[in-house]
């Protein structure tokens, strides 16, 4: 079965501001549904035909994939340097496809100590979930660093999560 692409409102940058109808550019300190940017000035784009995130430039906090539906898939395009301050997250079990055509770098670092894992990529982490793939690939470059500073027995970390596979080629 494929997966549908989510629905604009369902895609969240910058730790949980949405896009919403016709915004899909998003500048540094926009605020939520209120999207200034345009195809020529944004930091994140959202095309919720193809359900592709093109990060251009990106610096700010987590970026989510949720909604209703399950099985969304997302696809995020890599343009120049990005940094997240948290983690890209499928929330709703899809896949995540990271890629880029011209050398775009992510890096995507978290410290927590809370009762929470440290996770930079996510998908299907619940158990309610069965699918969630990784996928980075094309000229895309990706460094990831995740801490947990928890004081228990077992705290946990992980770079990539993923319910399925994990797949780095190209």
């Amino acid at each position: 079965a494929l997966a549908a692409s989510p629905d604009a409102s369902n895609v969240f940058v910058d730790g949980g501001k949405s896009f919403y109808n016709n915004r899909l550019y998003y500048k540094k300190g926009d605020q939520d549904k209120n999207f200034t940017g345009n195809e020529g000035d944004y930091i994140a784009h959202y095309n919720p035909a193809t359900g592709t995130l093109t990060l251009n430039g990106y610096s700010g906090g987590s970026i989510s994939v949720g909604g209703a539906i399950n099985y969304t898939d997302i696809t995020v395009v890599l343009k120049g340097t990005n940094t997240i301050n948290g983690s890209l997250e499928n929330a709703v079990g899809g896949d995540i496809t990271v890629t880029s055509s011209d050398g775009g770098t992510l890096s995507i670092s978290k410290t927590t100590s809370g009762s929470n894992p440290a996770i930079g990529i996510e998908t299907g982490l619940s158990a309610s979930y069965t699918t969630g793939n990784v996928t980075i690939k094309g000229n895309a470059k990706v460094t990831i660093n995740m801490t947990h500073n928890g004081t228990r027995t077992y705290e946990k970390a992980y770079g990539i999560y993923a319910k399925e596979n994990i797949t780095i080629s190209e």
